[in-house]
């Protein structure tokens, strides 16, 4: 709404903008303190960028969001990156372009990235997808960008995230770079020791290879039950509210699943929990079997990897619960026969249990480890009360009121 502005508004947008920018810059130039403006281009039109970039200060950085407006198919759904994404390995096209147009200007060119976490999944202290990080990381190393802003709010927890992106800035005495399995290697070995090390490199690449199937687009990111997983009640009527960003989602399926049919939305989140919850499954064995080869301190990291990789299954795996359970309340009103309606029920009955298996679950989760349902800007998204509040509501709905339902 710049155009509203009667100071501005009869102006270009590009000339404000870097007007804007180079006073920025000014202030700092003249307080001498050796301070550096990084201009970012959050909410440039893509026809402004380059006039806008012509007309920087040459000491500044110009930056941008290295996956944004990337295409993606995920379940046959074709959409694009809108929002911080470690389930898409980047950098897009429109950043490659931004970067090398102003490298042609004169400016250093920084990417922001979100490595420990995004709203695809903040309630969990990092992601454990950390092959899709580590290419990530190698893809922009060889593009030359000359820094990384790695958060946001979320995804400053010391990870083993951020570590293979430092390990990927490294180079070695004949000035060679580690390639991202090289460099998630000598990660997990640090902090798991050597015998641990192979089988956690394989998880992450699981982790990995199952997060490229999340359905992103940036309404699931925010309206969908994705921070909160299980602490969200159901209920057994329609609640009629919409989803708010990230904290609130309700029942709100549509929003939920944005530009996907609802069945894709669900299959693609079922294929995601599938995944991590193999992956999680498959560290889980690994570790018993050498658990006494290992340190105590090796047990401890262990122990705190295998709690995010299990929170995070159990948070998919609950979405795609909770939007089955809103199409299985939706077709038991719409059910035309008997058999329809027992359908529907059985169907219902499933989805309560398996919402309580999975409230339990994350509650003992919870309990040992404090890091998870913790996020910078929302504090607690739930607690361990609230995950027994989802119990009871589960077995309040399948004892009083599916059987009239």
């Amino acid at each position: 709404n710049g155009n509203a502005c009667p100071r501005c508004g009869k102006r270009p947008p590009a000339e404000v903008i870097a007007e804007v920018n180079g006073t920025f810059y000014e202030g700092i130039r003249r307080a001498g303190n050796g301070q550096t403006l990084i201009v970012w281009d959050w909410g440039w039109h893509d026809d402004w960028v380059e006039s806008i970039i012509a007309r920087l200060p040459r000491e500044a950085r110009f930056m941008t969001v290295s996956e944004w407006g990337m295409p993606i198919k995920r379940g046959g759904v074709a959409t694009t990156v809108g929002e911080y994404s470690i389930s898409t390995i980047g950098p897009g096209q429109r950043a490659r372009h931004e970067w090398e147009f102003a490298r042609a200007k004169g400016l250093r060119t920084v990417a922001k990235v979100q490595c420990g976490n995004t709203w695809e999944l903040s309630a969990v202290p990092y992601i454990p997808a950390l092959a899709n990080v580590a290419r990530h990381a190698a893809n922009l190393r060889s593009l030359g960008v000359n820094g990384l802003m790695l958060g946001w709010t979320l995804g400053g927890y010391p990870s083993p995230n951020l570590e293979v992106v430092a390990e990927l800035g490294t180079t070695s005495a004949d000035g060679a770079a580690p390639d991202p399995d090289a460099a998630m290697a000598r990660v997990a070995e640090r902090r798991f020791g050597r015998v641990l090390a192979p089988p956690v490199v394989r998880a992450w690449q699981e982790y990995s290879e199952a997060f490229s199937e999340f359905p992103f687009d940036g309404s699931v990111v925010y309206s969908a039950p994705l921070q909160v997983g299980p602490a969200n009640p159901l209920w057994g009527e329609p609640t009629g509210y919409r989803a708010s960003m990230v904290g609130f989602p309700y029942d709100d399926l549509d929003a939920w699943r944005a530009v996907y049919p609802a069945e894709v939305f669900i299959g693609q989140l079922e294929k995601v929990a599938t995944g991590f919850e193999r992956a999680h499954a498959n560290m889980a064995a690994a570790f018993q079997a050498c658990r006494s080869q290992l340190t105590l301190e090796q047990r401890k990291v262990a122990l705190q990897e295998l709690n995010v990789g299990e929170a995070a299954a159990i948070h998919f795996r609950s979405v795609a619960n909770q939007a089955r359970f809103v199409l299985a309340r939706r077709r038991l009103k719409e059910a035309k026969s008997p058999a329809d309606v027992k359908s529907a029920r059985t169907e219902l009955e499933r989805l309560l249990q398996g919402e309580i298996a999975l409230a339990r679950q994350l509650h003992a989760v919870q309990s040992r480890d404090s890091r998870i349902g913790f996020e910078a800007s929302n504090q607690y998204y739930y607690v361990p009360v609230d995950l027994a509040e989802k119990v009871i509501n589960c077995h309040d709905l399948l004892t009083r009121w599916l059987p009239h339902a």
